[in-house]
């Protein structure tokens, strides 16, 4: 008996429908993540240069929509890159010594361990955090800095990536070089 072409014993399986959604989904979540590094940084990656435009330009939108939309993009961008030597380069980076997730040389560890812990306590509502901010900066408004905690907890809770009023806390912090008491 003799096979058709098609299905010889040696043949790949075409893959169905949920394994290319699911590859898809992949690489738009590798496109969101490579999103959210700095420009410098991407240079790095030697990407597709439709991609790396498309990248930076998805800096600059805000509209949730637009954003979405952009993501997309993005993700039918990532299918046409193989997404291998993407993934060789950001683990490159991880472990590199001025890499994306290591620590500044000139930043004091121990100050840097003395402000997350004050910012631990200051999303904690610790009452005593908020004076220790306040005291330090005679000018900060208490009402401000309030509301930049609530908002900074929101988004914590809602798991909004780049928090806005989380970055404004940790740049008050560093810029008062409070230290834990």
């Amino acid at each position: 008996m003799m096979l058709p072409p098609d299905n010889t014993p040696d043949a790949p399986l075409p893959l169905s429908k949920t394994k290319k959604k699911k590859i898809a989904e992949n690489l738009q979540q590798l496109g969101e993540d490579l999103s959210l590094l700095s420009v410098s940084q991407l240079e790095l990656l030697d990407l597709d240069p439709d991609l790396f435009k498309a990248l930076v330009e998805g800096k600059s939108i805000t509209a949730n929509v637009a954003a979405r939309r952009h993501r997309q993009y993005i993700g039918t961008l990532m299918r046409q890159v193989d997404p291998e030597p993407i993934l060789a380069a950001l683990e490159q980076l991880k472990t590199a010594p001025t890499g994306i997730y290591s620590p500044k040389s000139d930043i004091d560890p121990q100050t840097d361990k003395d402000s997350r812990a004050l910012l631990d306590r200051l999303l904690a509502w610790d009452d005593d955090a908020m004076e220790t901010i306040l005291s330090a900066d005679p000018d900060m408004d208490r009402q401000h800095l309030r509301q930049l905690v609530r908002n900074a907890n929101k988004d914590i809770s809602t798991q909004k990536k780049n928090s806005k009023s989380l970055q404004a806390l940790k740049e008050l912090i560093a810029r008062l070089k409070v230290k834990e008491v």
